[in-house]
């Protein structure tokens, strides 16, 4: 499995627990409990201020999720995570 340039870094696991996020904002989103301002303003918050305590990690997965949250529909997230969780990929047990 190949990792998204956006991703750097980030385990399988991580990826599967983002995409799953994603897939239940998305669904939130959906339902009219959350607008794409509202995801779009608290990951945005959360990078800067994860980049001002320089945890580059972080900030890089709040930017991942808000990427991914507003910029792609739900058949992106799902087809990321069936690749995560597929069984014959790379360091699944």
């Amino acid at each position: 499995m190949s990792e998204s340039p956006a991703a750097p870094g980030f385990t399988e696991a991580e990826l599967a627990l983002a995409d799953t996020m994603i897939l239940v904002m998305k669904v939130m989103a959906m339902r009219g409990i959350i607008d794409e301002e509202g995801i779009n303003t608290v990951f945005l918050d959360l990078a800067s201020r994860y980049q001002g305590e320089h945890l580059h990690s972080a900030a890089a997965m709040a930017q991942y999720l808000r990427q991914n949250t507003i910029e792609t529909g739900p058949e992106h997230a799902l087809a990321r995570l069936r690749g995560v969780l597929d069984p014959s990929s790379e360091g699944c047990v």
